[in-house]
């Protein structure tokens, strides 16, 4: 803390210490002072322990203040820093449970739900945290009746599924025993349809491929092409308004003239320029790409690919 320092109305207030900070053969009922410098401290308890708990260990503690004080300028939460501080009593976890709780009869904190058992939960009967869906078994939920983490859809045994009644990860589709499915009822990885055993054939440039999927995302020519930038977004019409307005207007989805359907003009000069100033040994790299063909190369990428250079 620096000189600057100014007498503060908060006499009394609420400090959590994390167990990794407890000084070995320290026991907080016996202690009287305890010294940390520029520790937090905080008038409410439910705000200290909202913007302290990361999961870890740790204890709350009523607190009275005996050193200088001042108010944490950069932060809107009503948080000060102090040196020194007196424990008046450990906050008891029956208190914790009642007080951080919206929710009844969880065994955890800051759950608006109920029959929780972990943190941050607003729906019911999880056993896990930060879930919005109920009953599931795991982490960041959206759906129920998980088995995992990260799921929207509901009955899943399985990590990132926006399908439903999974067994496996990264699925939108429905009732699927593997990974990557898009369609329902396969038993396998990366299919797009239904009832489909084993794996859908890895396609590159609208051709069956040499190589595998996995070869692919291993590949150092998918390495170089994930550097290039990403699709501009920088709008670059004429016709002298702003896009939202030109989308609003009569015109918009037609040419002047002849009708045509029209496509929203955007600067695509950063990755056209990328692409030209990429040494000549990693274009090659690009073109060794099985099947490569610069016409679906532009269309997918919108680079300008002239005869390989």
């Amino acid at each position: 803390m620096d000189n600057g320092t100014i007498n503060s109305p908060l006499k009394k207030g609420y400090i959590m210490i994390r167990e990794s900070y407890q000084r070995e053969g320290e026991t907080y009922a016996d202690l009287s002072e305890y010294c940390q410098e520029d520790m937090f401290i905080y008038s409410r308890l439910k705000e200290c322990f909202l913007y302290e708990y990361n999961g870890s260990p740790c204890r709350l503690f009523e607190v009275e203040v005996i050193d200088e004080i001042e108010k944490d300028s950069d932060s809107r939460k009503d948080r000060y820093y102090t040196n020194k501080v007196r424990i008046i009593h450990e906050i008891p976890r029956e208190r914790l449970l009642n007080e951080l709780n919206v929710g009844l009869n969880c065994n955890g904190f800051l759950n608006s739900g109920d029959d929780n058992i972990g943190d941050s939960n607003s729906g019911y009967g999880n056993l896990g945290s930060k879930n919005s869906g109920s009953f599931n078994i795991g982490e960041k939920n959206a759906g129920s009746f998980n088995s995992g983490n990260n799921n929207v859809g509901e009955g899943n045994v399985g990590h990132f599924n926006s399908g439903e009644h999974n067994q496996g990860n990264n699925n939108a589709g429905c009732y699927n025993n593997g990974d990557f499915n898009a369609g329902d009822f396969n038993a396998g990885n990366y299919n797009s349809g239904s009832f489909c055993t084993g794996e859908t054939p890895f396609m590159l440039f609208n051709q069956p491929s040499p190589i595998t999927r996995e070869e692919w995302m291993n590949s150092d020519a998918r390495n170089i092409l994930m550097l290039m930038p990403k699709k501009s977004t920088k709008w670059n019409n004429d016709i002298g308004c702003a896009e939202k307005e030109y989308q609003q207007s009569p015109a918009f989805g037609m040419n002047d003239g002849n009708n045509e359907i029209s496509v929203p003009s955007y600067d695509k000069f950063p990755r056209q320029e990328w692409w030209d100033k990429l040494p000549e040994e990693k274009k090659q790299i690009i073109y060794d790409i099985p099947g490569f063909d610069i016409e679906i190369f532009e269309q997918c990428t919108g680079i300008l690919v002239s005869g390989n250079d």
